[in-house]
């Protein structure tokens, strides 16, 4: 574990380990000619639509952070990625799932993949089981915001998920920093440059629920449920 994926306390940030969730998947799809140029190539490009992630035990600066990934479906413009986190001793420590989208890289609205008969599609399921859609409560209010900046961008020119996290633990001030044991977003907007997203949390203490919203226009960007 680098230092710089580490909090104050010499532990792994959950945005560290989400960030490693990310790489994973893209350096997997690339041997399949589904990564980032395989897409552009066809004007095509993933969107991640829900994740969520389960962590056991937050490991320490200097361990080492071992991740496995598979794809569980493929289907229309839909796919479905699970991932075991485990340490350097191959004990699992966490798990997570991934729910993408294919879409058209002009009009955004979903797309067929155009072949996926060489991705092999493993029937396993692990412990975090599949994320689901969130139902929000009705004690929603407003906590702070955030206007987006060139940081908090990824390739797509859009602010990228793992983003979205980071933003909402660090509304969080507690006396240590934030480890939270699951946590599950559903992506059902996108906030670009410039860009202010106003956070809301509900009032109730468990579970913790989430909302970002463009402060503009009133759009919903992000549910959350930690």
């Amino acid at each position: 574990m680098h230092t710089f994926m580490c909090d104050a306390e010499r532990k792994v940030r959950l945005t560290a380990i989400c960030h490693c969730l990310q790489e994973t998947a893209g350096l997997h799809a690339v041997e399949y000619q589904l990564g980032y140029e395989g897409m552009k190539a066809n004007n095509q490009a993933w969107v991640l639509n829900r994740l969520r992630v389960e962590v056991n035990r937050y490991l320490d600066w200097k361990d080492t952070l071992k991740v496995e990934t598979w794809v569980q479906m493929m289907r229309g413009p839909f796919s479905q990625r699970f991932f075991l986190l485990k340490d350097e001793k191959d004990e699992v420590i966490g798990s997570a799932n991934t729910f993408w989208v294919v879409i058209d890289s002009v009009t955004h609205k979903p797309k067929r993949l155009k072949s996926t008969q060489d991705v092999p599609i493993i029937d396993t399921i692990p412990p975090c089981g599949v994320a689901e859609k969130i139902a929000l409560p009705d004690d929603l209010e407003l906590i702070d915001n955030h206007k987006v900046r060139h940081s908090d961008l990824d390739l797509l020119q859009h602010v990228n998920n793992t983003k979205y996290i980071e933003w909402i633990l660090d509304t969080q001030l507690t006396d240590r920093p934030p480890r939270p044991q699951r946590i599950e977003l559903n992506f059902t907007g996108e906030a670009r440059l410039g860009d202010t997203i106003n956070i809301l949390v509900s009032t109730s203490s468990h579970p913790q629920f989430y909302q970002l919203k463009n402060a503009e226009n009133d759009k919903e960007i992000c549910k959350v449920q930690i």
